[in-house]
């Protein structure tokens, strides 16, 4: 009897080892290193003509209330004065959009 009891066990453990010995091994995980090419964005420098600071009217503009030949506290050498100052702000402007336009593409 014990050597039945014996033998099952032997062919039990044979059995176990051979299953064991058959199955696949689990799968390895392999880990790579990829390059991946982003794109990064890049400043753009202004040309020096954008960077160049716009000067103020030399003159004072503005006139105190209730001078002479003066509206709405402007006389006409500085409402001249004024307007220029003002064209030379909004052509500053077109040529930051413009600028700006031109490095979106």
């Amino acid at each position: 009897m014990i050597a039945k009891i014996r033998a099952a066990l032997v062919a039990t453990i044979a059995l176990l080892a051979l299953a064991g010995c058959s199955s696949s091994p689990p799968a390895r995980e392999t880990i790579r290193t990829v390059e991946v090419k982003v794109p990064v964005p890049v400043a753009v420098a202004p040309p020096a003509e954008l960077l160049a600071p716009i000067q103020p009217p030399a003159q004072d503009v503005f006139q105190s209330p209730g001078a002479p030949g003066a509206v709405a506290c402007v006389d006409t050498a500085g409402r001249a004065a004024l307007v220029e100052y003002v064209e030379r702000l909004r052509n500053a402007n077109a040529a930051w959009l413009a600028w700006a336009a031109a490095q979106a593409d």
